[in-house]
């Protein structure tokens, strides 16, 4: 893919900004972005690993273990453990870990150690405070996505063993706070300031490209709320487009990593060499039947023999007991045959299409039509992963997604419920055309599979492959499918009222298998 293989410029390390703090003293001095206490710089590092968790062992928690949700990747790993992500039933020991990465984690990592730091050097004002704001809300966004309610506005002075927000007062919070931080931001890309680029692996300090990252975030989250506060939603959706989002591969968001670790999806499915991750069945078959070119960019090759049935087939989410030797010739993701200091993605342009496009169909302002933004979406997908042939993709009118086969077990396979076709028709319905976005939108997003999940918990698309099998207790609908994370032991432990209270907030109680406010509900739309 372009992006992922260009060169990447070494960032001068946060030891090496402490150490010259004095030097640039009468610089930073009459910088109105830099802060006179220093180096506030040093603790954006660690909450930029909260993007993509780059590290291999939130890698494997966050990007495979409940990623399994989003239908693009596999576990097969059981480790001899009777509780999973996959089969619906994990338990405290792996629960607890993504949401305790994203608050804080051992020696100073995740979001709230380093966003305390900047909000006491800073007195919570002024460029680094609001760069540290949007990591905070980009964060905590996909907190609320998984968990639902959480602490947000009481959280301050170190703590956030605090109470609880219902779920639409910490989504307009962070909207407030996002809406701060884009005018803080956007003031210094107009005056050419570029007060991170020595610590800045995403984008080298370049605040345009914040810009646009933090407006896409912003119509990203107007669009997951959007079924349950529409008018809201459209306002802050509108807005986000007029102030400027993602447009091109360019604006792509990446963690170039630059030294500080490994590729996380490298390690897992390569490193460590222990089958921890194959590509998920569910869009494998997809992408089978669509005939996708993306497919030679996401996956590596089904090597069991050269007559396989397909040229790519992936492992069925949920085996209890599975084997992982039994899959390695499986396919599994690109970047096992890549490289290890290979960028990890965070946000694709081509999302902000979708998005614009699902936006135009509920006839809000985007800029164009639905079917302009649907068509570019998948333009910007294959131009990201350097592909040809998206104008023929987007043509096609005939090709459905396809079944899953398992060459190894025929209890393993699927039929795809989903007849959805690529090309645009615009005599078909709302609904209709909702599925090709989502779709196409899922397919494009890969492999980042927070979204893909909250999509289809959200719109009930794409059709999502159930596991094979379903030991939830109690029970979970195996066609909705897992809907949340409950809360963490270790939340109750130290919080016990107020997370009592947040469970008490909850439709259905803290379990795995209740609604969040912005989902479907049970009964609304189902396969």
């Amino acid at each position: 893919m372009n992006k992922i293989y260009r060169n990447i410029l070494l960032l001068v390390s946060a030891g090496v900004i402490a150490g010259g703090c004095t030097k640039n003293f009468e610089e930073y001095n009459t910088n109105p972005y830099e802060p006179e206490a220093l180096p506030v710089t040093s603790f954006f590092p660690a909450m930029l690993d909260c993007l993509a968790s780059p590290e291999e062992n939130p890698c494997q928690r966050n990007n495979t273990f409940w990623a399994c949700f989003g239908g693009y990747v596999t576990a097969p790993n059981s480790w001899s453990r009777g509780t999973l992500y996959s089969t619906m039933n994990i338990d405290d020991d792996w629960n607890k870990w993504t949401v305790d990465w994203y608050f804080t984690a051992e020696g100073g990592k995740g979001l709230y150690p380093g966003w305390f730091s900047v909000q006491r050097q800073t007195d919570g004002e002024g460029y680094y405070f609001q760069m540290a704001q949007l990591l905070r809300v980009y964060v905590m966004s996909m907190v609320a996505s998984l968990q639902g309610p959480l602490p947000y506005t009481s959280v301050a002075n170190g703590d956030f063993y605090v109470a609880y927000d219902d779920e639409q007062t910490a989504w307009h919070a962070m909207f407030d706070d996002l809406d701060a931080a884009i005018a803080e931001i956007q003031a210094a890309a107009v005056s050419g300031s570029t007060p991170l680029s020595s610590v800045d692996r995403v984008y080298g300090g370049d605040n345009s490209k914040w810009v646009k990252f933090a407006n896409t975030l912003k119509l990203r989250m107007a669009m997951r709320i959007s079924s349950v506060d529409p008018v809201y939603a459209q306002q802050k959706a509108e807005e986000a487009v007029a102030a400027g989002v993602m447009e091109s591969i360019d604006d792509s968001a990446y963690d170039n990593l630059n030294g500080r670790y490994p590729n996380g999806y490298y390690q897992v499915s390569a490193g460590w060499g222990s089958y921890e991750v194959k590509a998920n069945a569910c869009i494998v078959a997809y992408m089978n039947g669509y005939q996708d070119p993306r497919r030679a960019a996401y996956f590596t090759r089904y090597e069991a023999s050269d007559d396989a049935p397909e040229e790519y087939i992936g492992v069925r989410s949920g085996i209890q007991g599975c084997i992982p030797s039994d899959y390695r010739y499986y396919s599994g993701l690109i970047y096992e045959s890549l490289d290890r200091t290979t960028p990890m993605p965070i946000m694709f342009a081509a999302e902000a299409a979708f998005l614009r496009a699902e936006g135009a169909l509920k006839g809000w302002n985007m800029g164009g039509t639905a079917q302009q933004f649907y068509e570019q979406g998948i333009r910007l997908s294959f131009a990201e992963w350097g592909v040809e042939g998206a104008d023929a993709y987007i043509a096609n009118n005939t090709l459905t997604p396809g079944n899953h086969t398992d060459p190894l077990v025929g209890e393993n396979n699927v039929t795809n419920k989903s007849k959805v076709t690529i090309a645009w028709d615009e005599g078909a319905s709302d609904d209709q055309k909702l599925e090709k976005i989502i779709t196409q939108k899922w397919i494009a997003g890969f492999p980042s599979s927070l979204e893909g999940w909250s999509d289809f918990r959200r719109t009930g698309y794409p059709y999502l492959f159930a596991p094979r099998n379903n030991l939830s207790q109690p029970q979970i609908d195996g066609e909705r499918q897992q809907r949340r994370l409950r809360f963490s032991q270790s939340e109750y432990e130290r919080n016990a009222a107020n997370v009592e209270a947040a469970a008490a907030k909850l439709e259905g109680g803290d379990e795995d298998g209740t609604e969040l406010w912005w989902a479907l509900k049970n009964g609304e739309k189902k396969y």
